[in-house]
């Protein structure tokens, strides 16, 4: 058997990091990469104190190396599970920095969160025109017997008199009898009741409209296949605090809601671990690097966990950057495993950029220097 050794993508340190890790692997054919590219810049090793402020310094961090000329679709943000794009995202965003999820949909895009919104617009202006998109959308959700054919007789008045389908729905359903007439009519009175009460907090709004048309309860009564939703929606009620006006908060909703492919413009990169096998790029941000998330209590195989990090590693070719909290789900974290296998040469504690510019910051010249 012959060994392919030389890596033709990453730099050195890249490299000496990866083979640290990967040399404890028990499964693993013995090979050792090198590169021809030469050592490289070493890998950043940046902790923060929690969740937010991570996502807030790896926004800030991308934002600066776009101003230098790095392409968008150069740089990737890689992480071992999905729930840890979210507040990333929402740096992103207010940082006005294009971004793309690979293999998963955006907050923003997630069917729950738009029925949510779709809402909260019907509710802000229930016999406006422009809300029959959103009334369409939340008419039968939850079922309220509104099928294909009651939406067209709604459809149908509301054109002959020139009025929103919410008002069509509210004079059509006003004295009809039967369980579904029951429910629409419920429904209606519902948001026609909370339309009229412009001064709540937008958070109370949303939480309102969600138990109150029964969208929330349609969730609860799946069980354990309702939970993600459930916790969507509480993500959604938490983020509405942050926005004074509706406006406002649909704007940004609106920024979130737009794809790459609809965009025209290259976007950063958003994806687990798992999904960015076989990809390369230039810059890649690997985050969450803590003890009992990377690698993960849940897996049992510590060899596929080592694997992983691996492949993280080596899917940047000219920087690397890992991150990880102190502070992260209400418990205090300790730094990976993995990061005190690399050896010490080939990591900075830090920004380069901070090196660089001769701050107090200063290249790693021992091992660990990130341990708090």
């Amino acid at each position: 058997m012959i060994a392919l050794e030389q890596n033709f993508r990453s730099t050195g340190h890249i490299l000496s990091a990866a083979n640290a890790v990967i040399a404890l692997d028990s499964g693993r054919l013995e090979k050792t990469l090198f590169t021809a590219s030469g050592p490289g810049e070493p890998i950043e090793v940046v902790e923060f104190s929690g969740g937010l402020e991570e996502a807030q310094g790896i926004a800030s961090e991308i934002g600066r190396r776009l101003l230098e000329g790095v392409a968008p679709d150069d740089i990737a943000i890689l992480y071992r599970f999905n729930f840890m794009s979210r507040l990333l995202e929402e740096q992103l965003l207010k940082a006005r920095i294009p971004y793309e999820l690979v293999n998963d949909t955006a907050f923003w895009q997630r069917g729950v969160i738009r029925d949510a919104l779709a809402l909260l617009r019907l509710a802000s202006c229930p016999d406006d025109l422009q809300s029959d998109e959103a009334f369409r959308r939340v008419i039968n959700q939850p079922a309220r017997g509104v099928g294909a054919k009651t939406l067209a007789k709604i459809e149908a008045v509301a054109e002959q008199e020139y009025i929103s389908l919410f008002d069509a729905a509210e004079r059509m359903f006003a004295s009809a009898t039967g369980k579904s007439s029951g429910r629409v009519r419920a429904f209606v009175a519902t948001i026609r009741e909370i339309s009229a009460v412009d001064n709540a907090p937008l958070a109370e709004r949303i939480r309102e409209l969600l138990d109150r048309t029964g969208y929330a309860d349609m969730y609860r009564a799946a069980g354990e296949d309702g939970r993600a939703a459930l916790e969507n929606l509480e993500e959604l009620v938490g983020l509405a605090t942050e926005f004074s006006t509706l406006g406002d908060l649909f704007d940004h909703a609106a920024l979130g809601s737009v794809s790459g492919a609809a965009s025209g413009e290259g976007r950063v990169r958003l994806m687990t671990i798992h999904a960015a096998k076989g990809l390369e790029y230039g810059h890649v941000f690997l985050m969450g690097w803590e003890d009992r998330l990377f690698p993960s209590a849940s897996n049992p195989d510590a060899d596929e966990e080592r694997r992983l990090a691996y492949v993280a590693l080596t899917r940047g070719r000219r920087r690397v950057a890992i991150t990880w909290c102190a502070w992260r789900g209400g418990r205090c974290a300790d730094p990976s495993v993995f990061l005190s296998e690399i050896p010490p040469a080939a990591l900075c504690h830090g920004w380069l950029r901070k090196h660089r510019k001769g701050s107090s910051a200063t290249r790693t010249g021992h091992p660990a220097p990130y341990i708090r």
